[in-house]
C-alpha cells in the first residue's frame, strides 16, 4: 500500500490504509486485524488512541466498531495523500488542490505527518477534485 511506501511498515500504517480502504464502513478490530496482518491486541491499542485524538468514529452497538472520521482533516490529509500518489504512479492527472490560506502546493512537498498536521492547522478548509 502506499502509505507504508511513504512513512514506512508499522502496525498503525497498516490499520489506517486499511480504514482508507474501507473509508464507509465500520469495522470490527477483528476484521481490521485480519485485513492488516495485525495482532488483536496491537490494533485494540492503536484504535484507542485514534479514538482519543478524534481521528475515529466509534459504533458500539454490540462490538465496538470503527471508521475513520470524515470531518477530521487529518484522514482527509492521508486520503489525499493516499489517492495522489495512487494518480501519479497510474500516470493520471494529479489531484488540484484549492486553500485560500495556504499554497496548494505544500500538500506535495510533505515528508512526515506532523508537516501535514501543521499544514492543516492553517488551512481548515481544504478543497481537492480529481481530474482523470
Amino acid at each position: 500500500m502506499l502509505l507504508n511506501e511513504l512513512f514506512g511498515e508499522n502496525a498503525r500504517i497498516k490499520i489506517l490504509e486499511e480504514l482508507l480502504t474501507y473509508d464507509d464502513s465500520f469495522l470490527t478490530a477483528e476484521e481490521i486485524s485480519r485485513m492488516a496482518d495485525v495482532s488483536s491486541k496491537t490494533v485494540y491499542i492503536h484504535m484507542n488512541q485514534l479514538e482519543e485524538i478524534g481521528i475515529l468514529e466509534v459504533e458500539k452497538k454490540g462490538a465496538k466498531r470503527f471508521k475513520l472520521n470524515s470531518n477530521d482533516e487529518r484522514v482527509l490529509a492521508l486520503g489525499l495523500i493516499e489517492t495522489n500518489e495512487y494518480l501519479r504512479r497510474s500516470n493520471k492527472q494529479e489531484l488540484t488542490f484549492e486553500s485560500s490560506e495556504v499554497n496548494p502546493e505544500k500538500l506535495k512537498q510533505f515528508s512526515n505527518y506532523a508537516e501535514i498536521e501543521e499544514f492543516l492547522d492553517k488551512a481548515p478548509t481544504l478543497e481537492f477534485s480529481i481530474t482523470l
